[in-house]
């Protein structure tokens, strides 16, 4: 299993971070390298690994990072229609919420720092591996892991900044560090190629000793979703559905649940994850790359109830709750509604007729939970927003530790804070976006066969034809199910920018109460370029939009 721990960081010399790769998630050997120079560094295979250790690092980071729980998660997941955040806590957090955010926004800046602070140390590697004496197959794979985390990097970047400086080689002198921005749709083009010779490089699995390092299928799923955020349908499906086959073996797991918990790690549906794990210091997760970094996963932390430990950050939508309860299951089965409902959310079972459960090892119930995210619930204005009248009352429960059979276990100063990996490509988002793809291009029948296999695992019936005819109807299907299936996991916002124009997504969003509705602008659909970039770099100027 891939675990990076941190041991030098040297901004002095290209190699900014040393780290090291682990076979298990017991591994905790560590080597410390002090001062290293860059005629020094590059010479081994252990080198090589090292600075392609270094680039996962920011992208994997706990807290920050455009996949950390504090900054990148909790900001993406704002801007949708799923959920609501409370006023009151971080200004830069509640600012992106409500679409008020401007250039000088610190969540943003980080998340376009921490991007690039990747994409230097991925044209580092590209730059350098040359010099070391390595066998000619694992240079190339090396290579093509590379390409993979910095496409990773300038598709988020496109996807979030749209221009954005495109930089693909190591600079030479001070002034090769500042470079203007470059057409959104060209740095797409540097994406997509930089995931075909991922594509083409990586293996397609790995060994259980590199467990969670990028594989081809990850780097086919990413390309894909590129061709999909460009509209360009026909090689979206065409290579979305090369994972559908062999040689690779994807499926959707029978416990949805299993995606988020520690209990079924590296299964058939994770495409490509974050690792964590039980090293470093867990209850000083702050300096992220340090030598006692925890490697925990914080995003229970991010979204528990009080009585769980966590900071509650987020309460589902009343829109999101009448989506699942849209449909109710068929008679005889064993739960009422949606199955992924009981995993995603909690709340009062026997106000709708179902048996009450307990959370944290028996120790709440859903009324302790509720008692103790009324003070955040009350914040949240106006009061018509959110539902909070009985059986109004719900709470989210997908990537807490409430399952943990451990009371207050979302407080990362518990006895056991979380170790569960991160999927951030799952088989059933190549599942939905395949069915995207190729009902833009006509084909309806494989569309709905793609969306059954989701609607099956969650435990509804099979749609038909006759229930779809049209493009509309498989879309409006699709557009659920990924709101469902997905939920919470940063894709709401980025479909809803795809799927509506900025007029019709502000009448969407007023419609269905989604906080600062009255604020969005077309100019929302991208964050400015940090004030912070600006003043650094003379050749760069602020989007248009912005």
């Amino acid at each position: 299993m891939y675990r990076n721990i941190i041991k030098t960081m040297a901004l002095v010399f290209p190699v900014a971070l040393f780290m090291i790769y682990g076979c298990k998630k017991d591994f905790l050997k560590t080597t410390n390298p002090n001062q290293i120079t860059e005629t020094q560094f590059w010479k081994t295979d252990a080198d090589v690994m090292s600075a392609v250790a270094s680039v996962y690092s920011p992208l994997r980071q706990p807290l920050y990072g455009y996949w950390g729980a504090f900054i990148g998660i909790q900001n993406i997941n704002s801007l949708g229609d799923d959920v609501l955040t409370f006023p009151g806590g971080e200004a830069a957090t509640t600012n992106i919420a409500l679409f008020t955010n401007e250039a000088t926004n610190s969540d943003a800046a980080s998340i376009f720092s921490t991007l690039y602070k990747s994409i230097y140390r991925a044209n580092q590697v590209l730059t350098n591996i040359d010099k070391v004496p390595i066998p000619e197959e694992k240079r190339k794979a090396y290579i093509a892991e590379t390409k993979f985390l910095r496409g990773l990097c300038y598709f988020t970047l496109a996807s979030n900044f749209g221009d954005v400086p495109l930089i693909i080689t190591s600079a030479k002198t001070a002034s090769d560090q500042f470079v203007p921005s470059t057409p959104v749709n060209q740095v797409y083009e540097q994406v997509i190629l930089d995931f075909t010779d991922a594509k083409n490089g990586l293996p397609e699995v790995r060994p259980s000793a590199d467990m969670g390092r990028a594989t081809s299928g990850a780097a086919i799923a990413y390309l894909g979703k590129t061709y999909l955020y460009t509209k360009d349908y026909q090689k979206a499906a065409a290579t979305l559905a090369l994972l559908n086959s062999s040689p690779y073996n994807y499926d959707l797991v029978p416990e949805f649940s299993d995606n988020f918990t520690s209990k079924n790690e590296f299964n058939k549906e994770a495409v490509f994850q974050w690792v964590y794990g039980p090293f470093g210091d867990p209850y000083n997760p702050w300096g992220a790359e340090n030598a006692n970094a925890g490697m925990y996963n914080y995003l229970p932390q991010l979204i528990g109830p009080r009585a769980g430990g966590g900071w509650f950050k987020y309460v589902p939508t009343n829109y999101l709750v009448n989506q699942f309860m849209l449909e109710k299951r068929p008679a005889g089965s064993d739960t009422k509604f949606d199955k992924r409902m009981y995993y995603t959310l909690s709340w009062k079972r026997s106000n709708f007729g179902e048996a009450d459960v307990t959370w944290y090892g028996g120790t709440q119930t859903f009324d302790q939970l509720w008692a103790s995210a009324r003070a955040n619930v009350t914040k949240i204005s106006p009061a018509s927003l959110l539902d909070t009248i009985s059986p109004g009352k719900f709470l989210i429960n997908k990537f807490t530790n409430g399952w943990s059979g451990v009371a207050s276990a979302d407080n990362y100063w518990s006895a056991t804070p979380s170790t569960a990996n991160n999927v951030i490509m799952r088989y059933a988002e190549v599942l939905l976006m395949h069915a995207e793809a190729v009902a833009q291009n006509g084909d309806l029948a494989t569309a709905i066969i793609d969306v059954n296999k989701i609607r099956q695992r969650a435990g509804l019936n099979a749609k038909t034809a006759a229930d779809l005819p049209d493009l509309t109807s498989v879309m409006n299907e699709i557009s659920h199910q990924k709101m469902l299936e997905l939920f919470f996991e940063q894709n709401r916002w980025h479909d809803l920018k795809r799927w509506y124009t900025p007029a019709n997504l502000k009448a969407h969003f007023t419609t269905v109460n989604k906080q600062g509705a009255q604020y969005l602008q077309p100019r929302n659909y991208i964050f400015p370029i940090p004030t912070t970039e600006l003043q650094t770099n003379n050749k760069i100027k602020q989007n248009p939009l912005w």
